[in-house]
């Protein structure tokens, strides 16, 4: 039987998993709005028509239905059991301790639940939002035992992460880890994100922005502490470096007009402030606000400014970089180590769209294999929910090295392709012409031209992608081979910011000739590599500015004609490598309609649409 789940808090949505495979619905992609939540005025509408929507794609009748816990008071469709249990019952809302298996999942009634009319006899189960993290990490990876790890910045009670054990069919939760004690990875990186981009949502800015910067030596002690306090490091210094009283003593932080001397006892700043501070207040305090001056144990400060092209931003940027990998790397071994049957890890949370310290897990030399889903975010916390609740055989069978493909592309086909048969083009609009190959490889050859002659093509295929990253299915493509390519696409057709890197596509059998570092975990843009020096030149306007390169590896059996258009390319240019970005406008979502990307057509320099499934390439 079918098992459905929601979410409701930002980067809200419903999913669906059962033995044919997952659906996976982003509001945000419907509703037209980034990280929309189920406050939305036009969430409650929606949320039901994708109830039945995924209903009808079941191929079994749906019986179960899990919700995240983790929600906004605005929902005006929440189940009233699931504000009551997440408000009410002290057991659940207990972050950790021998009661944490008892508290991650619990049967809730779906009484006075407006999305429950017409749903028949279901089950509706409320799942714990990292709990719902490390369901998806594990149950879409293909692996039969594994450690799972979900980090985040926080979900409800202050939590932040939790550990658990992946045993065959069952997920058992060992550990959990709050705010108050750190891991604080995703929250001071979302303070330092607003401080300098506008919005805790800026994470990935912030990441690109930490290649422009520099570690500053005097500040990174402070920023660990800032991670974890010191007394969380003493009380469990096989998780975490206790670090030296001498790098703070001195430190302190200004916020406003008062400064936070560091406190040796509680071993951080805020800390003694808010040890009975409400949980909302911790959270608060390290997520929206970064400190405005800094002072290092040598007595210098550093003034903290508000824009990327500050110099301090930027060093601050890749200080905190440091820490954060330095930590991560530090917790996963000591974890590791605490549960050493478990060979492979399962990463999932927003911090696993750290990319380069997900490469510094990676190749750690503690973990064989690092599986992080590709809506690792809180995009992926409805399927995540359906697949913690579901019946075994409503998991689908995860085989071999395409097991990622089933999630990677769990999004809704694009729409507005309704009209197009063998024999019907695309209505001409304003200068648009409309061409339709004969077959495959001449529709893969006339795309190839255009991307030789420096053109940007938008290749649109396949189902949506599930996730931030436009993996071959919803991509702007250049060729790399051209300088200035970087800039076309990036700043002149998307209007991104300079240093946020683009993403090069590269065939598999291929990519060791260009890229070196973790290529065997390279297939979903969620690991950084590393550009070849003698490649440097000539995949200039592919790299990062540090050198690194968020890679993506294609294979033919999983996407034929994306592989094809790398070699066919390269007898043109001599370099097989594209630049890959999403297909959207600026601050818009990642689109699915046709009439979107004509849109884009039209109202950018982008240079032609290509349509894989119908061959058509409308310019």
């Amino acid at each position: 039987m079918a098992t459905i789940g929601m979410h409701f808090g930002h980067d809200a949505g419903a999913a669906l998993t059962d033995a044919s495979g997952y659906r996976v619905i982003e509001a945000e992609r419907r509703l037209g709005l980034r990280h929309v939540c189920g406050g939305n005025g036009a969430f409650p509408a929606a949320a039901a028509q994708w109830l039945s929507e995924l209903r009808e794609r079941a191929a079994s009748p749906v019986t179960r239905i899990a919700v995240a816990d983790w929600y906004t008071p605005r929902c005006q469709v929440l189940p009233p059991a699931l504000v009551e249990l997440v408000n009410g019952d002290a057991r659940w809302a207990a972050p950790g301790g021998t009661g944490l298996a008892e508290a991650v999942t619990r049967v809730i009634k779906p009484l006075d639940w407006p999305l429950a009319q017409g749903l028949g006899d279901i089950t509706l189960t409320a799942v714990r939002h990292h709990y719902a993290h490390a369901a998806l990490a594990y149950y879409t990876s293909g692996a039969r035992k594994a450690l799972v790890l979900a980090l985040d910045g926080t979900g409800n009670y202050a939590e932040c992460g939790m550990v658990c054990l992946g045993d065959g069919d069952q997920l058992t939760p060992v550990m959990s880890f709050d705010n108050r004690g750190g891991p604080r990875f995703g929250l001071v990186f979302e303070a330092l994100a607003r401080r300098v981009h506008g919005s805790q949502f800026d994470t990935g800015k912030l990441l690109g922005l930490t290649a422009t910067g520099d570690t500053d030596g005097a500040l990174l002690p402070v920023l660990r502490v800032m991670l974890v306090p010191q007394a969380t490091r003493r009380a469990a210094p096989d998780l975490y470096e206790v670090l030296a009283e001498d790098l703070l003593a001195g430190t302190a932080l200004r916020y406003g007009d008062t400064w936070w001397e560091y406190d040796p006892v509680s071993g951080g700043y805020l800390d003694a402030g808010l040890a009975d501070s409400s949980d909302d207040d911790v959270v608060h305090s390290f997520s929206s606000v970064f400190p405005d001056e800094i002072r290092a144990a040598d007595g210098r400060t550093v003034l903290v400014g508000g824009s990327p092209d500050d110099r301090v931003c930027r060093n601050l940027a890749a200080t905190l970089q440091s820490a954060v990998e330095g930590d991560l790397v530090r917790l996963v071994t000591g974890i590791s180590r605490r549960f050493p049957s478990y060979a492979t890890l399962c990463y999932a949370g927003g911090c696993a769209l750290n990319i380069t310290a997900n490469a510094r897990l990676a190749e750690s030399g503690q973990i064989t294999r690092v599986s992080v889903p590709t809506c690792c975010d809180d995009s992926g916390i409805a399927l995540g929910a359906a697949l913690a609740v579901a019946d075994p055989a409503d998991r689908p069978a995860l085989l071999g090295r395409t097991r990622w493909a089933p999630l990677a592309y769990a999004g809704p086909p694009l729409t507005g392709l309704e009209a197009l048969d063998a024999d019907s083009t695309i209505p001409a609009g304003p200068g648009r012409s409309t061409q339709r190959a004969a077959d495959d490889e001449e529709f893969v050859e006339r795309v190839a031209d255009l991307l030789a002659d420096r053109k940007c093509v938008a290749w649109l295929e396949g189902g949506l992608e599930t996730g931030p990253r436009a993996l071959g299915h919803r991509s702007l493509l250049v060729s790399a081979h051209w300088s200035g390519a970087r800039r076309y696409v990036s700043e002149t057709i998307k209007q991104r910011e300079w240093f946020r890197p683009v993403a090069p596509i590269c065939p598999e059998e291929l990519a060791d000739k260009y890229f070196t570092g973790p290529l065997d975990h390279a297939e979903t843009m969620l690991f950084a590599v590393r550009v070849r020096p003698d490649r440097a030149r000539q995949l200039a306007e592919a790299r990062h500015i540090d050198g690194t390169a968020r890679l993506q590896t294609v294979r033919p059996d999983v996407q034929p004609l994306l592989h094809r258009l790398c070699h066919a390319v390269a007898t043109r240019t001599g370099l097989p490598v594209l630049i890959n970005t999403s297909a959207n406008g600026g601050g818009r979502p990642i689109l699915n309609r046709l009439d979107e990307a004509l849109e884009l057509l039209t109202g950018t320099e982008l240079d032609a649409v290509a349509l894989p499934e119908h061959r058509l390439i409308v310019e």
